[in-house]
């Protein structure tokens, strides 16, 4: 059931994690992969540091093999994330991202053998057209935007991943464990991911290293860490469906900031998937 109490945090975290695509709009020089790993290696630096102070029981073995499936998942999910905003604007990247709740109930469908009502199938129905709409002229074309959208649609997938193997280790591991571990298992991923794609990770601006900076605190340390506190009190679909938000803050921020033009397809499609994700998350609550 829902817990109430955990709403407060989960605002903050919708703020915060909202703060991310613009964030990395201001890096246009610095490649996707370098942007996630200095992202999860601050963000997990500063928990190492802070996780010294306190004695905590360490993550059991079986939740160990978890947890490095979901830092890899997490480090593929950021890959492609930031990708994507290379290619495609905020609006597209952000309003295609949110689809994660639908891809954590097919998995679970999947994997765990959970049903999946009428309602719920026709849920995903919906948020498939609204990808559809999104997508728009660019269906079908495998560069530029096109490309950029269907990044957007595949992080969404391995975020989905990353929320349902969550919702399973955090039942008997603490949040700074759990989500100091989850971050260096990505940062290391994505480091190996850096040399092998010969991506240079030092020799940047101080104002690339600043912003940098912002990325792994405010919505990595912050937003992220407060989805990992969460989930162990509400469904990881409902975790997953907290960035529904992240849209509306993003895009706004995007406009005033870089001018960004919203176009009517993104909006109209956008809706779509909005209705259908609250349909999804109201089927799915408990």
């Amino acid at each position: 059931m829902f817990n109430n109490r955990i709403y407060p945090l989960l605002i903050i975290g919708l703020f915060a994690i909202s703060t991310s695509p613009v964030i990395a709009k201001l890096l246009p020089y610095v490649p996707a992969t370098v942007i996630a790993f200095w992202r999860m290696a601050i963000a997990s630096g500063a928990l190492w540091f802070y996780t010294s102070f306190f004695s905590y029981s360490p993550i059991s073995p079986k939740n160990s093999r978890l947890v490095y499936l979901a830092g890899a998942s997490l480090a593929m999910h950021f890959i492609f994330w930031f990708g994507a905003l290379k290619l495609t604007s905020i609006a597209n990247t952000t309003v295609l991202g949110i689809v994660a709740p639908a891809f954590t109930l097919l998995i679970e469908k999947l994997v765990y053998g959970k049903e999946i009502n009428t309602l719920s199938t026709i849920s995903l129905m919906i948020i498939f057209i609204g990808c559809i709409i999104v997508q728009g002229s660019d269906l079908g074309n495998f560069s530029g935007v096109g490309l950029g959208n269907i990044m957007a649609i595949v992080s969404a997938i391995f975020l989905g991943i990353v929320f349902l193997i969550g919702s399973r280790v955090r039942q008997n591991t603490g949040v700074l464990p759990y989500t100091k571990n989850l971050f260096t298992v990505s940062a290391i991923v994505l480091l190996f991911c850096s040399l092998l794609l010969d991506n240079s990770i030092v020799n940047y601006s101080i104002e690339n290293y600043f912003w940098l900076l912002m990325l792994g605190l405010v919505p990595t340390l912050i937003g992220h860490t407060i989805f990992s506190y969460s989930i162990k009190f509400v469904s990881p679909t409902i975790i997953a469906s907290i960035p529904l938000g992240e849209p509306i803050i993003a895009s706004i921020l995007a406009f005033i900031l870089f001018n960004e033009r919203i176009y009517s397809n993104v909006v109209i499609g956008g809706v779509v998937i909005g209705i259908g994700l609250i349909l999804l998350i109201r089927n799915n609550k408990n």
